[in-house]
């Protein structure tokens, strides 16, 4: 891929291999074996155990006081009897300092029982003729606090004093606090584990170099065949760094500005450490070649000094940017982010889930509930259908047979009024009869006699039809009371049958109701 080996300007030195040859950073060296009488005494059983406490100009807790003017004096006359560099002196030569020789004698006169009394108050022998020389302390471990945590006058002095004190309590058998008091107390982590990290997430490629061309300067890998190499890793971009010698053998794999781009990086930064070709390798025994002639590649997360050199001979817009970011604001947040969001999606999943099941049983019951209203419906319309049919048979049967009773009535009446003109007619032919009687024959005593029977006859015959109308009357209001009687009986008893047919209706119908559909809840 010679079309993405690029070179530079002639070099300034004849060869710029010098990147390869020398670390990012200087090397950590190794610690040193401190051989003194302090380490000695730590060392030698015989001679018993002895800890030191020496300040250290580098200790975080210690602020700086070069700005307190109004102690320079104090130091000054302290300069003569304590050196800051105390591990060289023997620790009784440290107590009797003139700072503190009064204090320890103190210290020395007392048993431990009296030293750690908590009513017994000190004054701090470092902040003699100063601020804070007439405070007292109560209990001795808020006065080594106090050495511990003064940030501004006389720091090194109070350093010294807790160191002193923590090391003579423990040649004494004890410690600055009593050990019943130490019952629950421990240091958890420290108060952030934050630290800056290049952002957008990038990964140094060292030994990326190939060969000179013929104008003697570095030719490299290419854009496309570095993201080639590393296709395993989700790098976005690619970017060598070039000096006036060419190609630097330095090369950058940029990420995807995210966390999910910075765990990309990590792991292949990983990779690079599990295979032993990672940063520690490269400053320290990095093999360029290997067995073949083919260039090894070393890898690493990049660091903004690893930037800076990256961007040593870049200028303007040719610079590779970047900027420092918060690894708890661009990672952690967003892992934290984008687990909740994952398990918010797996929530949203699993409703989902349960929704189309339960619509799915609900579209099924649904289907079922309809088949059955449908079916109920189809059998409601053919039983109405045969009611229909079988109230037109009732009715028909019931014209039938209020006609043949109808016509029997009428044959009643029919016969009844025959009789009552045949009984007319007796009445009338009798009458005559009587009245056509010879009565005019004979003697006039039976003519008289005749008459007088003619007309008792007559009379009699009156008097008969007279109560025949009158009981005739009467039976015939009797016989309509009756009816009216009959008919409203009939008209109750229809009205009863109704009401009964109706209750049983009704009660049908709730037998047969069907069941209300509820969509389930859950």
């Amino acid at each position: 891929m010679s079309g993405d080996r690029r070179g530079g300007g002639p070099p300034g030195n004849g060869d710029n291999s010098g990147d390869l040859l020398h670390p990012l950073s200087p090397a950590p060296h190794p610690l040193p074996r401190f051989v003194d009488g302090r380490i000695s005494a730590m060392a030698a059983p015989g001679r018993g155990r002895s800890r030191v406490y020496p300040y250290r100009r580098d200790d975080p807790e210690v602020e700086d006081s070069s700005d307190d003017d109004g102690d320079d004096d104090d130091d000054d006359d302290m300069s003569d009897d304590y050196d800051s560099d105390a591990s060289e002196k023997s620790f009784e030569t440290r107590k009797m300092n003139k700072w503190f020789k009064g204090f320890f004698e103190v210290i020395d006169s007392l048993t431990l029982d009296q030293v750690h009394e908590h009513t017994r108050q000190w004054h701090c022998p470092a902040c003699k003729n100063g601020p804070g020389a007439i405070d007292w302390f109560k209990g001795l471990p808020s006065l080594v606090t106090h050495a511990r945590t003064k940030g501004s006058k006389r720091v090194k002095l109070h350093r010294e004093l807790a160191a002193l004190l923590e090391e003579d309590m423990l040649r004494r058998g004890s410690s600055v606090v009593p050990s019943g008091e130490q019952f629950g107390k421990w240091k958890g982590l420290r108060e952030s584990t934050d630290r800056e990290i290049v952002w957008p997430p990038m990964v140094i490629v060292m030994n990326t170099l190939l060969e000179k061309d013929d104008d003697d300067k570095w030719l490299g890998m290419g854009n496309q065949e570095l993201l080639e190499y590393f296709s395993d890793y989700a790098a976005t971009k690619a970017r060598h760094a070039y000096g006036p010698g060419g190609h630097r053998g330095m090369s950058v794999l940029i990420f995807e500005s995210s966390a999910v781009g910075y765990m990309e990086a990590e792991r292949l930064h990983k990779h690079f450490v599990d295979q032993r070709t990672d940063r520690d390798t490269w400053q320290n025994r990095r093999v360029p070649f290997l067995p073949g002639g083919k260039r090894q590649l070393y890898g690493f997360l990049a660091r903004k000094e690893d930037m800076e050199m990256f961007n040593r001979h870049c200028q303007g817009k040719s610079r590779l940017k970047y900027e420092m970011r918060s690894h708890n604001e661009m990672v952690v947040a967003q892992m934290k982010q984008m687990s909740e969001d994952n398990q918010q999606l797996n929530y949203l999943k699993n409703k989902v889930v349960k929704t189309e099941k339960r619509s799915k049983v609900v579209e099924e019951t649904l289907e079922a509930v309809t088949q059955k209203l449908r079916e109920t419906m189809e059998e409601n319309i053919f039983v109405r259908r045969k009611a229909k049919e079988k109230h037109s048979e009732y009715e028909e049967e019931m014209k039938s047979q209020e006609t043949f009773f109808h016509d029997q009535i009428q044959n009643i009446h029919q016969a009844t009024e025959d009789k009552v003109s045949e009984f007319e007619r007796l009445l009338q032919e009798e009458r005559a009869k009587a009245r056509q009687c010879d009565v005019d024959s004979g003697t006039s005593e039976n003519r008289r006699l005749r008459k007088e029977q003619v007309q008792r006859f007559i009379d009699c015959q009156v008097k008969d039809v007279q109560e025949f109308e009158s009981e005739t009357d009467q039976l015939i209001k009797a016989h309509e009371e009756k009816k009216v009687q009959l008919k409203k009986e009939y008209m109750a008893k229809e009205l009863e049958l109704e009401k009964e047919f109706d209750a049983a209706l009704t009660s049908l119908m709730e037998k047969h109701k069907p069941d209300t559909f509820q969509a389930s809840s859950s």
